[in-house]
């Protein structure tokens, strides 16, 4: 019941009569299955390519291999497996740099501002990103800057918007326990109207001026005996010129002012003949609109999140195959659904554990808290709760070996008062409860 949060309906929210628990079955029980493959090889001493087929990532043309269905022939074989990876490597261009250029992954799993790569959401989302990388390697510093597209057409012919990414990272390695890192991305949404157009966007008009969002942050690794802890702010700043039809008098947004704060740490106790034991906690932070716009520039913007945390608000976000939450109200879209620190009050507590006796086996428990940052009044002018839900998840990990792991785990997600206040007093509102199981084999 991911979608509606409903598996047991009331008459006064679903209507009275014997097809009104039928229209609330939106039970999942998938299995499916996607395979990577890398290839890479040597075109010349210092020249790399590489070339990923994947085969089972969830896209508009092609889902995953779902167990139950009919045998592919080779033609829906074709169609489902996709080149994600098509690049080559040019060792120490000018005596210094490494550069990469063509089709590529990009980024940490996990990373609050960018990544583009493999997912574990639901229906197993693959990205990449078609762009120039040069890294620059020092003793004690380490320099990345990006040039790419994740979208390109003639603005002439079709009237959609080209949208261009840069950027620059710089990381110190000077120090073993402590590893900080500066950034800042740019994204470029080329304008549609006429060139030196200056109209405001009020009756759906589009200007001569491109859309700049700048996403500047700081982050520091620490690693000393066994803490582990990580910190992260990143700001916006930049000149909105989209038209959001839903700002007060059709005005124009100019000036992107989120910002967000992350925070996360972790011990790794170890007890002779007992085994290890991890407590960690975390906690973020993104802003939400302070006029309280969906769209609204005050929101903390990324450029491609993977910030998902909880087995269920993780895997059901904005880019699985289905969003947590998508059919709770009418009109509500997903707005629950994960989307990094945008508008979003998010903390979790939990531990792993590796038993000595039985050393390929961890253990765990989580617990998280789902709140939005700033909420929009209802129609009496009253604000609702900011109360997503939260989230209990109990884990068991097989490390069958190097290669080879399984995972399962149970959780369920008990909505909180905003989805009450968006669905009505009256209406039914049940827990997600979630088992799943998850097998990762690397060859």
């Amino acid at each position: 019941n991911i979608k509606d949060f409903v598996t047991r309906p009331n008459a006064l929210s679903c209507g009275a009569g014997p097809g009104a628990a039928a229209e609330n079955n939106d039970r999942i029980g998938h299995a499916a299955t996607r395979v990577i493959v890398k290839m890479d090889w040597d075109l010349l001493d210092d020249v790399h390519s590489r070339v990923t087929l994947v085969k089972g990532s969830y896209v508009v043309s092609a889902s995953p291999r779902v167990y139950g269905a009919a045998a592919q022939n080779v033609n829906q074989l074709q169609d489902s497996s996709f080149i994600q990876e098509a690049n080559v490597k040019i060792d120490k261009v000018f005596g210094l740099l490494d550069v990469t250029a063509g089709r590529q992954f990009y980024g940490e799993e996990g990373d609050l501002i960018v990544y583009y790569g493999p997912r574990d959401n639901y229906g197993m989302l693959v990205s990449a990103i078609d762009m120039f990388r040069a890294d620059w390697n020092g003793e004690h510093m380490s320099v990345t800057g990006i040039a790419g597209k994740t979208s390109d057409t003639f603005v002439e012919d079709t009237g959609l918007a080209q949208t261009d990414l840069r950027g620059l990272v710089v990381s110190c390695k000077m120090h073993e326990m402590v590893k900080p890192s500066l950034y800042v991305y740019n994204r470029v949404t080329h304008a549609t109207g006429g060139l030196g157009s200056t109209l405001p966007n009020r009756s759906g008009v589009a200007n001569g001026k491109n859309t700049n969002l700048w996403v500047a942050g700081v982050k520091a690794k620490l690693a000393t005996g066994g803490l582990t802890a990580s910190l992260e702010f990143a700001k916006n700043f930049g000149e909105d010129r989209t038209t959001y039809a839903g700002l007060v008098n059709g005005a124009q947004s100019t000036n992107y002012k989120g910002y967000a704060v992350q925070l996360k740490a972790g011990y790794k106790l170890d007890l002779s003949d007992v085994g290890s034991l991890n407590p960690w906690g975390e906690f973020g932070m993104g802003t939400g609109d302070s006029n309280f716009e969906a769209n609204g520039n005050n929101t903390f913007q990324s450029i491609n999140t993977d910030y998902r945390p909880g087995g269920i608000y993780g895997r059901f976000d904005t880019g699985a195959a289905i969003a947590l939450a998508n059919n709770s109200v009418a009109n509500g879209g997903n707005t629950f659904a994960s989307n990094g620190l945008s508008n979003r009050v998010i903390w979790g507590l939990g531990f792993k554990a590796t038993p000595s006796a039985v050393n390929k086996l961890t253990v765990g428990a989580a617990f998280y808290r789902y709140a939005m940052h700033r909420v929009a009044p209802n129609a009496g002018g009253l604000k609702s709760s900011r109360n997503l839900g939260s989230e209990i998840d109990v884990t068991g990990e097989w490390k069958h070996s190097e290669n080879v792991s399984f995972k399962a785990t149970a959780g369920t997600f008990k909505p909180g008062a905003a989805v009450t206040d968006l669905k009505g007093a009256n209406a039914a509102i049940n827990p997600a409860v979630m088992l799943s199981g998850d097998v990762a084999i690397r060859f």
